[in-house]
């Protein structure tokens, strides 16, 4: 006769961490990307090398994705894409528009705009499928997410 042992569905692996949805740590988190994006659009930028070009280039890439990805984790009422729509579609316009008024060698561009709502949008959309599946995988890292996954 031979035995057979029955593991919880959900056991915990090693390495995985757990985040709240909607608790202090990712609204902080979001909190001081909006504050960087920001910063790093209107400030004025001395000239500099290609390859610090590029980097910061790139920083300011992820940023816009990081503050799209991380809003529906921050906050429950970003369950929807169409929410996600309006959020990019606001931070954006906010972004270029400061940009507008502060001349620092920044101005506004539609081009611009674009690629910061598909950026934010993208991260948002991605942000949801993490949230629905409860889990946020990057490698060898696993963040569970625990919360309501569904609240208006």
């Amino acid at each position: 006769m031979s035995r057979t042992t029955v593991l919880p569905a959900k056991q915990q692996t090693t390495g995985e961490l757990r985040l709240r949805i909607s608790s202090a740590a990712p609204k902080l988190l979001w909190a001081v990307i909006v504050a960087v994006t920001i910063v790093n659009e209107v400030i004025p930028i001395p000239r500099l090398t290609a390859g610090a070009f590029y980097s910061f280039y790139a920083a300011k890439v992820l940023c816009f994705f990081a503050l799209g990805y991380v809003s529906p984790l921050a906050f429950l009422r970003f369950n929807a894409l169409n929410r996600g729509i309006l959020l990019a579609a606001f931070s954006a316009t906010c972004v270029e528009t400061l940009q507008g008024f502060w001349h620092h060698g920044h101005s506004f561009h539609w081009y611009d705009l674009a690629g910061k709502l598909a950026l934010i949008l993208l991260g948002f959309a991605l942000a949801l499928d993490a949230r629905y599946e409860g889990l946020i995988s990057l490698g060898p890292i696993r963040l569970r997410l625990i919360g309501e996954r569904t609240e208006s």
